[in-house]
């Protein structure tokens, strides 16, 4: 039975339990090699079908080391490969000695020159959604959760993390090194993950620990000095922390996600170093998916809302915990500013906007939208204020409890929540889950100095905010009119074209190209130069293409960057620049 529209996996022909890997890291070669034991629940006979993508599978062979037939299928361009295995006799494991393509969508290698450090060479990893078939072959849905043990061989520059415990390095005679790691609690194979470089670290407290390269590793963390704060609000609110430790790095430029909850090892964009700790919301949503995401788990990307609307609200109430209830309500106004952009960008598209729909055909990566982050925050708010916050709070801790370390789907969720808390009754959920847009009846915030903040934007006005908080700069700037002076703007609230707050940098950039101002070039080139994150290049690239004298350059700069740009973030510019007006005559 095929359960998820985004794998070849059946998971009635066998069900992966264990994941040993055995690999090498060759950066010359930008490839993974090695072997992959998948154990089994129990021995199976026949055909079974993993997914792979780009994989070049050199063997296989059964617990007994007996040769097992294979038959790579033919490319899906969305699913990739079906490796079908033809398991002659019964087995509960099989070992599979393949390697990586250096095109692999679930990796990025780096040069020298695209790290901070400019000596030594990187890779990373991000599996997430339907990426971790080109690290691994292996049944690649969240249904099928596994525990997992690695050795990862690199050469002796480089120190290797996981998204697992570390365990013994390993020095080899050719002046290489093996690290081996271990993940006892069972994950969805998205979380799969792997950095190898020039790595540093600092210890932030007892459970926390922040890796970066060497010159950068002191900034990252003075940046999240808090998170073992964090850390202990967020086992107030959902109970004792399930991981052991919460460990994180930052990682080189190229990474496109703000964040990627990695279990033990949290991936974290450089371009959340602004200097004055402003941005590090992201951090509390990265380990708010500690719990939900990464301990209870949506079962295919159809139900990604399970994931991240509850953790937009595990995260705001984890802000509201330290920061207050202004901080709260701030990051909720800006979140529905983002989510009604999206709602009028994906409908004008065609795309649904429905929490949940069939996906079948479509590619993951295309349907990463804010709609499941913030449209699903605003149905458990709903929830929460029709039943009041206590009772609600006691409602999630049995969610948690219920279903850790399990992958559900959205219907599982409306069942629990209809047995559990029948007092939720009247909150509709067909409006939410199954038509587009809002319901009339969402919830709102407000915040009187957002408010105050937004009616000057609209009139023009542009008062001095050099002491303005990030998130107030960025609720005034995407209130201005087109008409505004960007440079003016600018001086007034003492954002810098290079500061090192790129979010700030986004923005005023996205106002500065659609005001039709002049002297872009020089921050154009270096937002397009230095920053991967597909959030903060979009709306920038967006803009410059609608203006006929930066269509060119925005063409240009893509070129020149795509080779450091993660696939997922191509993709979305490589969208963005076929829609493209052709220049007028």
């Amino acid at each position: 039975m095929r359960a998820d529209p985004h794998s070849h996996a059946d998971l009635d022909q066998a069900r992966t339990l264990e994941l040993d890997l055995d690999l090498v890291v060759d950066f010359a070669q930008r490839v993974l090699h090695g072997t992959a034991t998948l154990v089994f629940a129990e021995p199976v006979a026949g055909a079974v079908d993993l997914d792979s993508r780009s994989l070049a599978i050199e063997a296989v062979s059964d617990a007994d080391g007996r040769s097992v037939p294979f038959e790579v299928g033919a490319t899906d361009p969305v699913l990739g490969e079906r490796l079908r295995l033809e398991l002659p006799v019964p087995t509960d494991r099989i070992a599979i000695r393949y390697r990586t393509s250096p095109a692999a969508t679930g990796l990025m290698w780096l040069s020298p020159a695209q790290t901070d450090g400019g000596v030594h060479p990187f890779v990373l990893s991000q599996c997430q959604a339907i990426h971790a078939r080109s690290l691994v072959p292996l049944q690649d849905t969240p249904r099928a959760r596994i525990t997992y043990t690695a050795r990862i061989t690199v050469p002796g520059f480089a120190s290797v993390v996981m998204s697992a415990a570390p365990g013994t390095i390993e020095p080899g005679a050719d002046g290489s090194r093996a690290f081996r790691f271990a993940m006892p609690q069972p994950i969805p194979p998205y979380l799969l993950a792997l950095a190898a470089g020039d790595l540093a670290s600092r210890d932030l407290g007892p459970r926390c620990r922040v890796f970066a390269e060497p010159g950068v590793v002191e900034s990252a963390a003075w940046e999240f000095a808090d998170v073992e704060r964090m850390l202990a609000s967020a086992e107030e609110l959902f109970g004792p922390y399930p991981w052991d430790r919460y460990d994180f790095i930052v990682l080189p430029p190229s990474f496109p996600l703000g964040g990627m909850e990695n279990p033990r090892m949290t991936f974290l964009t450089p371009t959340l170093l602004a200097g004055d700790r402003s941005l590090v919301g992201v951090l509390a949503h990265e380990l708010a998916h500690s719990w939900t995401g990464n301990l209870v788990t949506n079962a295919t990307n159809e139900d990604f809302w399970l994931n991240e609307g509850w953790t937009v609200w595990a995260e705001r109430r984890i802000l509201e915990r330290l920061y207050g209830s202004e901080e709260a309500a701030q990051q909720a106004v800006l979140g529905r500013m983002t989510l009604d952009q999206t709602l009028a960008d994906r409908e004008a598209e065609g795309a649904s906007t429905a929490l949940t729909y069939a996906q079948a055909g479509l590619d993951p990566d295309h349907e990463f939208s804010q709609v499941p982050y913030e449209k699903g925050f605003l149905l458990l708010v709903a929830l929460e204020r029709a039943v009041g916050r206590a009772r609600f709070d006691r409602f999630v801790q049995d969610y948690i409890a219920h279903f850790r370390f399990q992958s559900i789907d959205t219907d599982t969720f409306v069942a629990f929540l209809r047995h559990t808390l029948p007092e939720a009754a009247p909150v509709d959920l067909t409006p939410w889950l199954q038509q587009p847009g809002l319901p009339d009846d969402a919830p709102a915030y407000r915040s009187e100095r957002l408010d105050t903040l937004e009616e000057a934007a609209r009139q023009g006005e542009i008062p001095d905010g050099r002491a303005w908080s990030a998130t107030e700069k960025l609720v005034y700037l995407s209130h201005l009119p087109a008409e505004v002076d960007a440079f003016a703007v600018a001086d007034h609230l003492g954002i810098d074209p290079e500061s090192p707050n790129a979010e700030l940098r986004s923005a005023w950039l996205t106002l500065a190209v659609r005001s039709g101002a002049q002297g872009l070039e020089a921050p154009l080139r270096s937002m397009l130069s230095s920053v991967g994150r597909t959030k903060l290049l979009k709306p920038v690239v967006k803009a410059m293409v609608a203006r006929d004298d930066l269509r060119p350059l925005a063409r240009e700069l893509f070129d020149a960057n795509r080779s450091r740009l993660h696939s997922s973030t191509r993709g979305a510019l490589e969208s963005v620049l076929a829609q493209a007006r052709p220049p007028r005559p």
